[in-house]
């Protein structure tokens, strides 16, 4: 029962989210408003994820992290995003791997002029929300499979290359809301991740909302 009250409660929050980044006064016309992101790089999942007797690496490749972003105003956004980790671990008598997938709706805000540094080309985002993760072990002989709801926070450093294409550097920690499960024989816990992970990404941000044309 508490499980489920706790699920009603995150879903409480996602709609209330979506809801407040709707009202008509955030909205604003901009020639950059809506873009579309594409970023690889790696990650590392913290070690209480993992059952008793097993670890992952120290950095994992790869992470894979697709999505699009949409700037209500100059500062406020929101953005939506699929990201993919894959996970090395090792245990007692074997490695094995794991297909770490989450989906995320997040707020956005650009805190560039808080920086106070004056480069045109740059600028400084953070982003968080709520989400899912769905965990997948490959190739082991026990049927570990989790899907758990997650928050993740994030920052990024964006450097503008023209008025329609960017590239990024982004560091975002994603935290798990589960609770370890325990495994009797210790190895029945191969392959299980109910933690967070953090990942380290470099990307491309194209626009999708430009002035194509423009001089």
């Amino acid at each position: 029962m508490s499980s489920i009250l706790k699920q009603q409660k995150y879903i409480a929050c996602l709609v209330i989210f979506i809801f407040l980044i709707s009202i008509p006064g955030f909205s604003q016309t901009d020639e950059d408003v809506l873009r579309f992101e594409l970023a690889l790089g790696a990650n590392t999942a913290f070690k209480d994820g993992f059952a008793e007797s097993f670890s992952g690496k120290t950095l994992n490749l790869a992470t894979i992290n697709v999505g699009a972003q949409y700037m209500f105003t100059k500062t406020l956004g929101a953005k939506f995003d699929l990201g993919f980790n894959r996970i090395k671990g090792e245990g007692p008598s074997e490695s094995f791997k794991i297909n770490y997938t989450r989906l995320n709706l997040q707020g956005v805000y650009d805190y560039t002029k808080i920086t106070g540094l004056d480069v045109r080309e740059l600028k400084f985002l953070i982003h968080a929300g709520p989400g899912f993760a769905f965990v997948r072990p490959l190739s082991i002989d026990y049927d570990n499979n989790q899907n758990y709801f997650n928050a993740i926070v994030g920052t990024e450093v964006l450097y503008e290359l023209n008025r329609n294409s960017s590239v990024f550097f982004d560091v975002s920690y994603i935290h798990g809301f589960t609770e370890a499960d325990d495994y009797s024989p210790i190895t029945s816990g191969q392959g299980a991740f109910n933690g967070s992970i953090l990942t380290f990404t470099v990307g491309v941000s194209l626009s999708l909302s430009g002035c194509y044309y423009c001089n």
